[in-house]
């Protein structure tokens, strides 16, 4: 009887796992057949995924990758006609570019996040001033033709044509000068060249900072780091940075600080840094900190054994000892309530609390509301 039942147990066993087995290759089969990419023929007509080309010319439509096809006609692009192609003489360059013998496209999909709504839209820039003849990818979104080269759909001017090439974070370089933003560096040094971060370059005779500056159009620059040595020159932090002689934050020198002991905060920190014997908040130092105390509280609060500090100022007349950071930049002691380190004079730190969940107010005591450090009026 022991013996069937061991027999049973075995016949089950193997049974369980073919079972495993049939069940996995099927969900594979379901994954594959599932799986849509590209163009496709079926029934008499062209489809991009699920959409049906009702133009195309199936007898001489041609795939000529994921997305860029063509028939006798026309080209297309994920499926939309390309207005004034020419399709028998259309080829992919890659999947943002494509010509025909006359004509340049550049061709994108992005994804459109809206409040209510996230859609992949298509974008198909027909790029009047190329060149056909002679126009060539160098590298994903840049390309060149014999008078200019190409950034999308944006063509700029580059001293040397042929020995250009695209570098990171909107970098690049040819063989006499570096590139910003599509514009040439002025003073820089094509060959020696080299990007080092997304904020951080140089060449054998300069470093240079590159920002952006939100103003609304969220403009980039570029500047020349006076007085650093690009031999030398180090990044230790997203924002700073150190020579032989000297310590930087962005493009500014920080006078006091020492290069040799200098880092960043943490990886994660990246607004405060230390030396052997000073803390820096930026470009600033707080000159008053206590180095072997200092800690970092949240929203830009800082302490040591005698004060309290927000960003690189000291915050006067503060209880250390019942010093403590709320939220949303508001903090308090036994004696004052503060918002993004200025005193509140009004409010009464005893029974003053945040306020969740209310659009009129984020905070308020038993005497007032506030919202962002103002005082506000009750409905």
């Amino acid at each position: 009887m022991a013996d069937i039942f061991r027999f049973i147990k075995l016949i089950s066993l193997l049974f369980m796992k073919l079972l495993h087995i049939l069940l996995s290759l099927v969900g594979l089969g379901v994954l594959v057949s599932c799986k849509k990419s590209g163009y496709e023929t079926k029934n008499g007509s062209v489809y991009y995924k699920d959409y049906r080309l009702r133009e195309a010319d199936v007898a001489s439509f041609n795939a000529l990758n994921d997305v860029f096809a063509a028939d006798k006609n026309r080209a297309y692009y994920r499926g939309i006609a390309l207005t004034g192609s020419d399709g028998a003489s259309f080829r992919a360059l890659n999947e943002q570019y494509g010509k025909d013998k006359a004509s340049v496209f550049y061709c994108a999909n992005y994804i459109d996040f809206k409040l209510f709504e996230t859609k992949r839209r298509d974008v198909i820039h027909p790029i009047s001033a190329a060149d056909a003849n002679s126009f060539e990818v160098i590298q994903d979104d840049y390309a060149k033709d014999k008078f200019r080269c190409y950034n999308k759909e944006t063509g700029f001017a580059v001293k040397d044509i042929a020995s250009f090439q695209p570098l990171d974070y909107n970098f690049g370089k040819d063989n006499q000068t570096a590139y910003f933003n599509l514009t040439p560096i002025a003073g820089s040094c094509g060959r020696s060249f080299s990007v080092l971060s997304r904020n951080f370059s140089k060449d054998n005779q300069h470093v240079y900072y590159a920002s952006t500056l939100m103003d609304g159009s969220a403009t980039s620059t570029i500047q020349r780091i006076n007085l650093a040595k690009p031999d030398s020159f180090t990044i230790v932090g997203l924002y700073y940075a150190t020579d032989q002689g000297n310590v930087y934050y962005q493009n500014n020198r920080l006078p006091s600080a020492d290069p040799a002991s200098f880092r960043q905060w943490d990886q994660s920190e990246i607004n405060y840094a230390t030396d052997n014997t000073h803390i820096y908040f930026q470009g600033n130092l707080i000159a008053e900190a206590d180095k072997a105390s200092f800690r970092l509280l949240p929203d830009f609060y800082a302490q040591d054994v005698k004060t309290v500090f927000y960003k690189h100022n000291s915050l006067s007349d503060t209880d250390v000892t019942s010093f403590t950071v709320l939220e949303y930049g508001y903090a308090k002691d036994t004696k004052q309530v503060y918002y993004n380190g200025k005193v509140l004079k009004k409010a009464d730190p005893a029974s003053f609390a945040l306020v969740d969940n209310e659009a009129g107010r984020d905070a308020a005591d038993k005497h007032h509301s506030y919202k962002e450090g103002k005082l506000v009026k009750p409905d």
